[in-house]
């Protein structure tokens, strides 16, 4: 009797041991579904937000080579630079700056003179700015909010750096290449990249437009 109670408590033991580790089997592969799903959202939800970034990116890449073709460069930087010297005319006599334009492409800002090329225009942020507006993944009136807040802030943070530059010019000229082609250029790219998080959390009310893809 001791015998037959002994094997079959053996045989129950047995029995637990298989379904505990069947079991646990069970929410091992449940946790790795669950893992992998979670790798899937968090890779769905990248894209989504940056998607439209790199796109920008490449189509912004392409079209500053499409205008930069030996047939149009020349027509397309004259536009550039003509609507900059117009733009920094008026920008002047609204801030009662003495900026002036006595000959293409030139301009002389507190008796100061720059020659304006290509660069200067900030055509490159300009078209960065259109493709990065349009393409973010939010509604279309978002897109168009966020396009003319990017066009005026360019434009004004342009024409503000011709008239800084012009005084620095003229006071400290030593400075004026390491101000014009670094520390312009960075306030440009951070100025870019600023308006853009705040117009996505602003448009997205700082939450994932979309569902996620995992429920409980």
């Amino acid at each position: 009797m001791a015998f037959f109670y002994f094997c079959h408590q053996n045989k129950n033991d047995s029995t637990l041991q298989k379904v505990a580790k069947k079991l646990r089997k069970k929410d091992i592969d449940k946790t790795r579904k669950y893992e992998k799903l979670a790798k899937k959202e968090a890779f769905r939800i990248f894209l989504h937000s940056f998607m439209p970034l790199l796109i920008a990116v490449i189509l912004w890449m392409a079209t500053l080579t499409i205008l930069h073709l030996p047939g149009i460069s020349d027509a397309v930087a004259q536009s550039f630079i003509s609507f900059t010297l117009d733009s920094a005319l008026v920008f002047g006599k609204i801030l009662f700056i003495p900026v002036a334009s006595h000959s293409f492409p030139n301009i002389t800002v507190s008796g100061y003179t720059m020659t304006v090329v290509m660069e200067c225009t900030a055509y490159n942020f300009y078209i960065f700015a259109f493709y990065l507006s349009l393409l973010s993944p939010v509604n279309w009136k978002q897109r168009l909010i966020t396009l003319l807040i990017f066009l005026g802030a360019v434009f004004i943070v342009n024409n503000l750096r011709f008239v800084t530059m012009g005084f620095v010019g003229k006071f400290s000229p030593q400075l004026f290449h390491y101000i014009h082609d670094y520390l312009w250029n960075i306030l440009f790219g951070f100025m870019v990249f600023i308006i853009w998080v705040w117009r996505y959390k602003s448009a997205t009310g700082g939450k994932e437009s979309t569902k996620p893809a995992i429920s409980g």
